[in-house]
């Protein structure tokens, strides 16, 4: 069994169960990491004038090395909330290196995670969701071990993650826990969001050698649930 069909078995909610009355933050290691994982959610989260909030932690500058691409990243992560009902006081962009959020060193660790912490603290209770520690890529790992380490033992505060690079896993790990939320009636705002980021769709006519989404993770991740796991114990 594919980690993707064992995702697709988990408990049907909805994103008013998933918050209960707690706001939402979503960290996001890259811009469209949110509208990918969370699009439904946020859009949600908007329409019932919930508290709501993204974190970027980089850029994603070198998704296009030949481009001077963080500003154009910014302005799609900008377009992308707006369509998912967030304004520009609802994002915080951090900066930190792209690709190197696993090898930070010891200063700009602790600045990260003390930030992270203060933002949290200022935002209990609430649910912060974060990239999956089985996403294959590195900042994915990183992202879900700085807001780890940020928030332990803080309480009012939940942490769940989300999947995108792991929906392309060929293997089932040995246990998956979670739920899948319904965004049945905000899958249109979040299919205008991901269009925001054409960067990553491969239409930047300027940059031949670019990264562009995978087909097969699009159709997972443009479907009817979002899916939200537990950490591992």
């Amino acid at each position: 069994m594919t980690y993707a069909r064992a995702m697709q078995d988990l408990p049907l909610i909805s994103p008013g169960e998933l918050l209960g009355e707690r706001g939402l933050v979503v960290i996001a290691p890259h811009p469209d990491d949110e509208t990918l994982g969370c699009g439904g959610l946020l859009t949600w989260a908007s329409r019932s004038n919930r508290s709501r909030h993204v974190v970027f932690l980089t850029s994603g500058e070198r998704s296009h090395p030949t481009l001077d691409l963080a500003p154009i990243r910014r302005l799609e992560a900008t377009i992308a909330a707006a369509n998912l009902g967030l304004r520009p006081a609802h994002l915080n962009f951090l900066g930190l290196p792209d690709g190197g959020l696993l090898s930070l060193d010891d200063e700009a660790r602790l600045c990260a995670t003390q930030w992270l912490r203060c933002f949290a603290v200022q935002r209990s209770p609430c649910l912060i969701v974060v990239t999956a520690d089985t996403d294959a890529h590195c900042d994915h790992q990183g992202a879900y071990a700085l807001i780890s380490e940020a928030t332990q033992g803080l309480p009012g505060v939940e942490i769940m993650t989300y999947p995108v690079w792991s929906w392309l896993l060929p293997d089932k790990p040995l246990r998956v826990r979670g739920v899948r939320v319904d965004i049945t009636e905000q899958r249109a705002r979040k299919a205008l969001a991901i269009e925001a980021y054409t960067s990553q769709l491969g239409r930047l006519a300027l940059d031949v050698e670019g990264f562009t989404l995978p087909e097969e993770l699009l159709r997972h991740v443009q479907s009817d649930t979002e899916v939200f796991l537990c950490p591992a114990l």
